[in-house]
């Protein structure tokens, strides 16, 4: 048998795992190497693809809550961060869903199957 097993932490799962006075329990971002230009891209298309448009992701840069995309920003400066964004969703269109929520149902509706209704905006 293997005389080091004892120096393993034994595994145990997070939801059942004691907190511990010292654990922030906080997510911890660790730098990894890799290529800005690709992460840029890569970002842009990612919120492109959730449907934001250029002004909405614009607006992410400046969030602090995206710690990356500040960095991203300070990395290229305002105007090339524009510029990708611009060249990157040129002629992009992405499908927005939007639902609401009814809390009670019509009890007319019980007999009818559900509809969907699906509306295409396009761009003039």
């Amino acid at each position: 048998m293997c005389d080091n097993v004892d120096r393993f932490v034994p595994k145990v799962h997070p939801a059942t795992r004691e907190n511990e006075a010292d654990d922030p329990m906080e997510l911890v971002a660790t730098p990894a190497d890799g290529d800005p230009n690709v992460m840029l891209d890569c970002v842009i298309q990612e919120f492109a693809w959730q449907g934001y448009d250029a002004k909405e992701l614009l607006r992410l840069f400046l969030n602090p809550e995206y710690p990356a995309l500040n960095q991203l920003l300070d990395a290229f400066g305002p105007v090339e961060v524009r510029r990708r964004v611009d060249e990157l969703m040129c002629g992009y269109d992405a499908f927005r869903v939007r639902t609401r929520m009814v809390e009670t149902p019509d009890p007319r509706e019980d007999d009818e199957p559900e509809l969907v209704e699906l509306t295409v905006r396009h761009r003039s």
